[in-house]
């Protein structure tokens, strides 16, 4: 048990200093709730900091996977 936590420890210190160039935008994603630092963590490391990759907030929310779905088969909605 006490190498799996100095292990995590190591992991945790290491996100830390990576991190370190984006302590603004981690503080401000921080700032929505439910959003911690191990989830601003997650979203810088998936998206980016960079926000002119996507043409829109539409195309952000539909590559997180946020967007809402169209139900349509055979011309019927469902809801």
């Amino acid at each position: 048990m006490t190498y799996l936590e100095k292990f995590i420890n190591k992991v945790e210190e290491q996100i830390d200093k990576l991190l370190t160039p984006y302590h603004k935008e981690s503080e401000l994603l921080e700032t929505i709730p439910g959003v911690n630092k191990a989830a601003s963590a997650t979203i810088i490391a998936d998206m980016g900091v960079d926000m002119s990759v996507f043409k829109s907030a539409k195309y952000l929310a539909s590559w997180a996977g946020v967007s809402s779905g169209n139900y349509e088969s055979a011309g019927k909605k469902n809801k």
